[in-house]
């Protein structure tokens, strides 16, 4: 990039006050083209432009031929996939006519080991009825049916908890243990009243009867609760370890099943590949290694020459306008000779020529943008930048970078033509 100054410039920018300065730019040699100056002062960002179309290619024939039909002209409107020109297909057609000929001879020929394949078929045919007798589809519906039992039972049993009824008898424990305790001591104080009347004493000693009647069945009650937790306890550790026994049961019957759909798969594969080779060894009479090498070479000749037959046509790759037909019935045409031009003329972008790297820092994709067209002097088309090249090229002694601004308005836009050059001024701030 040119950074040079001439003396007398560097001179008047030394005597300018310091407030004053503006950037320096070189002096342009006689006859030479001034790239346009951005604007970074006022937040914007100017560079020249061409418009051109978001798509367009240049269509080839990859082999020669004679043109035999040209379907569009330029300005004609296409969708992808429509014929544009098509070569005389009349060579080709008879060479195909011979290669199917040949295919077709080959496949004749083909007459050996027919027995042997018959024989082979036969026994993938047992194979595969074997194979699908043995389906264990019945055995995992069973597995998961055992497991989801099992959980609803150890889920029933978990809900009936007996540690309630646990606590329950504790308490009842402990208050006629205390009872009893109580009706001891008052039977051992009436013991120390001699002059109360025997009946006196004859009922405390009942009331302690009563007292150790009660304590005792209170214990036993306990016990049984204890006993019935333990109880539930060795019964949710038996469903428990039921459930992961299922459950492993059940992934080695998933397991099974998984392997059985691929062997059942590879045995059906299996009758089917006899089946074929049964069916292209009928009509033989050779070896069938020499025979199945000439059928496959005379197939892949016939379909060389479909393939060859299809590139004779020349198909739109995409929408758009014919912008060009550089080709006319009859006149020969060279492989990769230039026939078509295609291009999206409905959707035109401005594409900058001369925007340098000391710009270009500053354009970020989604920036507005003004574009304006020398041929269209008094009307601005609005844009936003949507591309930004990732690598530079030199233009006049200067490294720029390409930014592709997309009309925002593309009715507006019709306006323009491919080619037009413009002048592109990107709002930065």
């Amino acid at each position: 990039m040119r950074r040079w100054i001439g003396l007398t410039g560097l001179l008047l920018g030394l005597l300018l006050p310091v407030g004053c300065r503006g950037p320096m730019r070189p002096t342009p040699a006689a006859g030479e083209t001034v790239p346009v100056v951005s604007q970074a002062d006022q937040g914007t960002v100017v560079a020249e432009a061409v418009i051109e179309p978001a798509r367009w290619v240049e269509l080839r024939f990859d082999s020669g031929g004679r043109v035999a039909e040209v379907l569009v002209s330029p300005g004609d409107r296409v969708e992808a996939g429509d014929p544009l020109v098509r070569l005389d297909t009349a060579a080709m057609e008879l060479a195909l006519q011979k290669a199917e000929q040949e295919y077709l001879a080959q496949k004749a020929a083909l007459d050996q080991q027919v027995a042997q394949a018959e024989i082979e078929l036969e026994i993938r045919q047992q194979e595969l009825e074997k194979a699908r007798l043995q389906d264990p589809n019945a055995d995992v519906a069973a597995a998961e049916a055992r497991v989801k039992q099992l959980q609803m039972q150890l889920a029933k049993a978990r809900a009936e908890d007996p540690t309630p009824n646990v606590i329950t008898a504790r308490v009842e424990y402990s208050r006629t243990q205390i009872a009893l305790q109580d009706a001891q001591a008052e039977y051992n104080k009436a013991l120390d009243r001699p002059w109360e009347p025997q009946e006196v004493r004859d009922g405390y000693a009942k009331a302690l009867q009563q007292a150790q009647l009660n304590f005792e069945a209170a214990q036993a009650r306990l016990q049984q609760a204890l006993d019935a937790q333990r109880a539930h306890a060795l019964s949710l550790s038996v469903l428990a370890a039921q459930v992961d026994e299922a459950k492993a049961q059940l992934n080695q019957a998933i397991a099974t099943q998984q392997t059985y759909t691929v062997t059942l798969k590879i045995t059906e594969a299996q009758v089917k590949a006899a089946q074929l080779q049964l069916d292209s060894l009928r009509s033989s009479g050779e070896r069938v290694s020499e025979a199945e090498a000439r059928l496959r070479q005379a197939e892949i000749a016939v379909e060389e020459l479909k393939l060859d037959l299809q590139k004779a046509e020349l198909q739109a790759p995409f929408a758009g306008t014919v912008v060009d037909v550089r080709v006319e019935v009859g006149e020969q045409v060279n492989p990769g000779q230039v026939v078509v031009v295609l291009a999206t003329l409905d959707r035109l972008q401005a594409r900058t020529t001369d925007l340098t790297e000391l710009d270009v820092v500053r354009v970020r994709e989604g920036q507005p943008a003004v574009v304006t067209v020398d041929a269209l002097p008094d009307q601005e088309f609005a844009g936003v930048v949507r591309q930004i090249a990732l690598q530079g090229q030199e233009y006049r002694g200067d490294v720029t970078y390409a930014v592709t601004v997309e009309f925002t308005d593309p009715e507006q836009a019709q306006a323009l033509r491919w080619g037009m050059t413009a002048v592109v001024e990107i709002k930065t701030d």
